[in-house]
C-alpha cells in the first residue's frame, strides 16, 4: 500500500523538515550547567549590587566624617590619659566604634535645630554668599522636595514623553507643574531616569497636553528602568486614545473693530 499523499500533478511538494536535533548526554549536561550558572548569577546580582552600594556610601562617610571624629577622638584620649600611645584595639576597632556613635548623636541634636531661629539664619547667610548660594540654593530645593512632611506626598505621577523622536516614549516622572506665560499652556516638569543606574538622569519641559498617563507606579517604573524591561508590567498605557480635561482653553484676543458673528 502507498502512503504517500495524494498530490495534484504539477502541484510543487513542500519538502519535509529534519528532525530537531536531541542533544546527547553531554549537551544536556552542559546546558543544564549553563542554566544553572546563570540562575546563580541572576541570584546574586541584588545581593552584590546592593552590598556594593551600600560599601560605597560607607566608604564617603568613612572618609569625610568618620575618620576625621576618630582622630580627634583618639587626640582626645592621648591628651586625658597623657599617653603618648593608646592599645592597638582602641584604635583599631573602638574609636572607629565610637566615631559612629558620636556622628549619630549629632545628627540626633541636629534635628532639634531644624525649627529654630539659628538654623533659619544659617540658611539665609548661604543663600545670599555669592559663590556659594548657586550650589546650597538647588540642593537645598532638592532635599525639601525629598523630605516628606505631613501632609505632602512625594512625586508620584507618571507619565510617557516622547522622546528621543516621535514614535519612541520614556517613562518619567512628574515633579512639577508650570504655566507657559504666552500661551497659558501647562507644561510639565519631568524627571527622566536612565537604565541601570535611575539616579543619572536629565530633565526636561514638556507640554501636559502631549504626554500621557502611565499606569505604573513609581516602583514599577524604577524596577523596569534598573532592570532594563525585563520585570515590565504585562499592560501598559502607551496609546492615548482621548485628549487631556486638565488642559485650559486659551482665550482668543477680540478687538474692538471685529463684527460679531450671529
Amino acid at each position: 500500500m502507498d502512503n504517500k499523499p495524494n498530490t495534484a500533478p504539477g502541484t510543487p511538494r513542500i519538502p519535509e523538515l529534519p528532525p530537531p536535533l536531541v542533544p546527547g548526554p553531554l549537551g544536556r549536561i552542559w546546558r543544564d550547567i549553563c542554566t544553572r550558572i546563570l540562575n546563580g548569577l541572576l541570584l546574586a546580582l541584588p545581593v552584590l549590587i546592593t552590598f556594593w552600594l551600600i560599601g560605597w556610601l560607607y566608604s564617603i562617610l568613612e572618609t569625610k566624617i568618620i575618620d576625621p571624629v576618630a582622630m580627634v577622638l583618639l587626640w582626645k584620649f592621648k591628651w586625658t590619659t597623657s599617653s603618648t600611645e593608646l592599645p592597638y584595639w582602641f584604635e583599631t576597632f573602638a574609636a572607629p566604634l565610637l566615631a559612629i556613635v558620636v556622628v549619630l548623636a549629632l545628627l540626633y541634636c541636629l534635628d532639634y535645630f531644624s525649627d529654630t531661629r539659628l538654623r533659619a539664619y544659617v540658611s539665609w547667610t548661604l543663600r545670599r554668599v555669592p559663590l556659594v548660594s548657586h550650589v546650597y540654593n538647588p540642593v537645598r530645593k532638592v532635599f525639601e522636595a525629598l523630605d516628606q512632611q505631613s501632609g505632602q506626598q512625594r512625586p508620584s505621577r507618571m507619565v510617557l514623553i516622547q522622546f528621543p523622536h516621535p514614535g519612541t516614549k520614556l517613562p518619567a516622572f512628574v515633579t512639577a507643574v508650570c504655566r507657559d506665560q504666552e500661551t497659558q499652556r501647562n507644561l510639565l516638569c519631568v524627571y527622566v531616569p536612565t537604565t541601570p543606574v535611575p539616579t543619572s538622569g536629565f530633565f526636561l519641559l514638556v507640554p501636559e497636553d502631549e504626554v500621557t498617563e502611565l499606569n505604573w507606579d513609581a516602583e514599577q517604573t524604577l524596577q523596569t528602568i534598573i532592570s532594563g524591561g525585563l520585570t515590565a508590567p504585562p499592560v501598559v498605557t502607551y496609546f492615548r486614545t482621548k485628549p487631556p480635561t486638565d488642559v485650559k482653553p486659551v482665550p482668543a484676543l477680540v478687538s474692538s473693530d471685529a463684527v460679531p458673528r450671529p
